[in-house]
């Protein structure tokens, strides 16, 4: 078991700056302070039409980041590149595309300099709603409120989204969820976590910090799990305690509201994930009352879907969903 593995502070200062084939031509970052007063890192990355089509909200996953997670690979410890991503793609049509590292993920600060943690789902929630108020302000017109707004969401980002959806559907236009983390029934079987499982309040109580919730590794792509292990600003270390909690508490309560949700959305999974229950993408596209939904498999990939071969097709799909919904 490890109890703490903090690095004082989190993030260090002086790596912040993201690098300019990360940028791309266009891009930039922002800092701002969340209600809690901790430092948030946004980005953005601005589509060079003169009438944008919408934008899309980057929500990354679990012990991740935005660029990381939705920029395109350069190789085992270098930074992700904008050339050649699924963003730069988006932006070609007409699409701006902005994010924010979660509190105390990536380049964001969090509580008492603790590295992936944080101390309520309701947090995150609240400073996603923050920074879309904020995004004009920040971003410039081509994030204006007045465009139709896109959850653009990844695993644990997935929950995010839903959180979001179920609070205020109206913001949004559609949704589009990719290995979304809905349920997570299949992974509290995995390792020691069934038996974690019944003890998490008690974990919760006295050890909130403490390390030991076992996430699964990408055995199926080993190059895109080398990757992350030498991502500087990811977190390769077990799930804390108080985030475990947090995330079966969250999914819980999606699972048993995804009739009150009726946007359009889309789905994009792989019955070979193990990171998160890929039941959870096919009882939403099942149970919620949207009139337009859709669920597409995504054979031979595992869960980082924008990554991993193959994903130009579901990229293409993505494209697809875009134009059926807003025209």
């Amino acid at each position: 078991m490890r109890t703490d593995n903090r690095q004082h502070p989190w993030p260090p200062q002086d790596r912040l700056a993201l690098c300019d084939e990360a940028k791309g031509p266009d891009g930039f970052t922002k800092q701002w302070k969340n209600a809690m007063g901790y430092e948030i890192f946004s980005y953005f990355w601005p589509t060079t039409h003169a009438e944008p089509k919408g934008v899309l909200l980057l929500l990354h996953g679990h012990g991740v980041n935005v660029p990381f997670e939705f920029l395109t690979r350069s190789g085992v410890g270098k930074e992700r590149v904008y050339e050649g991503s699924w963003i730069q793609a988006l932006n070609k049509i007409g699409y701006s595309c902005c994010g924010i590292d979660v509190q105390s993920k990536g380049r964001s600060g969090g509580f008492k300099g603790y590295k992936n943690y944080f101390e309520s789902f309701e947090d995150v929630i609240a400073d996603d709603f923050a920074f879309i108020e904020k995004m004009a302000d920040l971003g410039g017109d081509k994030f204006s409120k007045g465009l139709p707004l896109f959850p653009f969401a990844v695993s644990m980002g997935g929950a995010r989204a839903a959180m979001m959806i179920l609070r205020n559907e109206s913001v949004f236009k559609a949704a589009l969820l990719y290995a979304p983390m809905l349920s997570l029934e299949r992974v509290s079987k995995q390792g020691l976590n069934p038996y974690l499982k019944p003890l998490i309040a008690m974990f919760n109580a006295i050890g909130p910090t403490w390390r030991l919730a076992t996430a699964s590794k990408n055995d199926v792509f080993p190059d895109l799990q080398e990757e992350f292990d030498n991502d500087f600003f990811s977190d390769q270390g077990q799930t804390r305690v108080r985030l475990a909690s947090e995330y079966l508490k969250v999914t819980e309560h999606i699972m048993a509201n995804l009739k009150r949700i009726t946007l359009p959305v889309a789905t994009f999974h792989s019955e070979g994930d193990t990171m998160v229950d890929p039941e959870g993408s096919r009882r939403l596209v099942a149970e919620a009352s949207s009139e337009i939904k859709v669920h597409e498999d995504c054979p031979g990939s595992w869960h980082i879907l924008i990554n991993e071969p193959g994903n130009e097709k579901t990229l293409e799909k993505t494209i697809a969903f875009l134009n059926r919904v807003n025209t």
